[in-house]
């Protein structure tokens, strides 16, 4: 999956976007006090560490990473689209989840 659709698996997770300069493309994504990975061989050479278990003391989601490693755009609209349809209220219309973030039919996600 690329960049985009993963922050927007992460959103539909339930983490939060946080703001730090020093972060990829300049923000991370935490729920709980874990951070969401979106490449873990980059992670690792950045952290300087060698194994997922070294990432693990720094509070990073290693689990999910490896549960979507290899989904595709495609295999999350269609995970949305599942909640979608679990959370909606009215069909074919988009519902509001939270912070100004809408969830639409075909499972993408819009921040209005």
């Amino acid at each position: 999956m690329d960049y985009t659709k993963n922050v927007e698996l992460a959103l539909h997770h339930g983490y939060e976007e946080v703001i730090d300069e020093n972060a990829y493309k300049g923000r991370y994504f935490v729920k709980d006090g874990k951070i969401w990975i979106h490449d873990i061989d980059a992670l690792k050479i950045k952290m300087g560490v060698l194994s997922d278990d070294d990432l693990r003391p720094f509070n990073y989601q290693v689990d999910l990473y490896y549960k979507y490693r290899n989904y595709t755009n495609e295999m999350v609209n269609n995970e949305m689209k599942n909640l979608y349809e679990a959370i909606t209220h009215c069909d074919g219309e988009a519902t509001y989840l939270s912070d100004g973030v809408w969830l639409y039919p075909d499972g993408h996600m819009e921040e209005r």
